[in-house]
C-alpha cells in the first residue's frame, strides 16, 4: 500500500504539535492534535484558510460562550439561544466555515464549571494555534503541494485520446471500422480526464496564491484545459453524426482525400507518441498539423462547390460538412496547444 505524503506530513505535523505542547505542559494536548489533523490539507492555502477558520471559530466561540456562561451555567434553554446567536454572528461577519468549531467551543465552555471560563478559552485558542501553526508550517515547507506533473500528464493523454479518436471516427466514415460503441468508451475517457484535470487546476491555483511552485503557471495550464474541453465539445458533435450515418454515396465523393487524411493524422499520431514531452522543442519544429488541417478545408470546400451537389440529399450532405468542420475545429485546437 502507497502512503502519501500528505499522511506522512499529517503524522509528522501531530507529532510535533505534541512535542511542543508538553514542552510548554499544555494540560490538553488533544486539541493540538485536532487542529493539526484539520488543517493539514492537500493545498497550503487551504492549510492557512482552515487554520484561521478554526481561530475565527474559538475567538467568536469563546466570546459569546463567556457572555452566555456568565448568565447561566448550563441551561439548556440559555444553550440553545447561544448557539442561534453564535451561528448569526458568524453568518453576519460571513466566517461560515468557522460556525462548526464556534459551537465546539461555545458549548465547551458553557458547560464547564470546574474551570474558569476565561482560562478555558484562551487554553483552546494556545492549542488551536499551536496545531495550526505547525501543520502550515509543514505543509509549506516539508515537500510542498504541487500540481504540475499531475496536470501535464492529464492534458498530454487527453489530447493523444482525442488523436486516438479522430482517427478512429475517420475509419468508422471510411466503414474500415463498424464498432462505434468504441468511439462512446473514448468519450467516457475523455470526459473523465477533463474533470480530473480540472480538478488539479483548481488545487494549482490556489497553491500560487502561497507561492508559485511549479514551472508552469496555471494560467497557461488553463488555456491548453480550455482548448481541450473546446475540443471535447467537438467531438461530441462527431459522435452524434456518425451515431445517425451518413449516406455512402456522399462519403464517396470525398473517399481519396479521407484516406489520405486518416493516414496523414496516423503518422502523426505515431511521431507524437514517441515523443516524452508535448511541449518539447523537437515537437514545435517538426509535428506540425497545418497540412493535415488545409487537406481538410480543401475537402471541405471540394465538397460545397462541387457542381452537382445539389442532386444529393441535402440532409447527407450536411451531416458530411457538419463532420469535417468539426474534425477541422477539433485539430486547429489542438494544434495551437502543441505549437504555443
Amino acid at each position: 500500500m502507497k502512503i502519501g505524503l500528505r499522511t506522512i506530513k499529517t503524522g509528522i505535523a501531530v507529532t510535533v504539535s505534541l512535542v511542543i505542547s508538553n514542552m510548554l505542559r499544555i494540560e490538553s494536548p488533544f486539541f493540538a492534535a485536532i487542529a493539526a489533523i484539520i488543517a493539514m490539507q492537500p493545498t497550503v492555502s487551504d492549510s492557512w484558510k482552515t487554520g484561521v477558520n478554526r481561530i475565527l471559530g474559538t475567538v467568536i466561540g469563546a466570546i459569546v460562550g463567556a457572555i452566555f456562561v456568565a448568565l447561566s451555567p448550563g441551561n439548556p434553554l440559555l444553550g440553545g439561544i447561544g448557539v442561534i446567536s453564535l451561528i448569526l454572528i458568524m453568518n453576519k461577519l460571513g466566517w461560515r466555515e468557522a460556525i462548526a468549531i464556534g459551537g465546539v467551543v461555545f458549548i465547551g465552555i458553557f458547560l464547564n464549571t470546574n474551570e474558569n471560563h476565561t482560562t478555558y478559552a484562551l487554553h483552546r485558542l494556545l492549542d488551536t494555534s499551536i496545531g495550526i501553526v505547525v501543520a502550515v508550517a509543514i505543509n509549506y515547507t516539508i515537500y510542498p503541494p504541487t500540481y504540475d506533473s499531475k496536470i501535464i500528464g492529464e492534458i498530454k493523454n487527453i489530447s493523444k485520446n482525442i488523436l486516438k479518436y479522430n482517427i478512429k471516427s475517420l475509419e468508422i466514415l471510411l466503414q474500415e471500422d463498424q464498432n462505434i460503441g468504441l468511439l462512446e468508451e473514448q468519450i467516457q475517457e475523455i470526459e473523465k480526464e477533463l474533470e480530473e484535470s480540472e480538478k488539479f487546476l483548481e488545487l494549482k491555483k490556489k497553491e500560487e496564491k502561497m507561492k508559485g511552485y511549479g514551472d508552469t503557471k496555471h494560467k497557461e495550464m488553463f488555456i491548453s484545459f480550455k482548448l481541450e474541453k473546446e475540443s471535447f465539445e467537438h467531438l461530441k458533435n462527431i459522435q452524434n453524426v456518425l451515431q445517425k450515418g451518413i449516406d455512402k454515396e456522399i462519403v464517396e465523393l470525398v473517399q481519396a482525400d479521407i484516406y489520405k487524411i486518416k493516414a496523414d493524422l496516423a503518422a502523426f499520431y505515431f511521431q507524437e507518441s514517441e515523443e516524452t514531452e508535448i511541449s518539447s522543442k523537437k515537437i514545435k519544429e517538426n509535428l506540425r498539423l497545418e497540412p493535415i488541417i488545409e487537406n481538410i478545408k480543401k475537402v471541405k470546400a471540394q465538397l460545397k462547390n462541387k457542381e452537382d451537389i445539389n442532386n444529393y440529399p441535402t440532409d447527407e450532405v450536411v451531416k458530411m460538412l457538419v463532420f469535417i468542420y468539426n474534425l477541422q475545429e477539433t485539430l486547429q485546437k489542438f494544434n495551437t496547444i502543441i505549437c504555443c
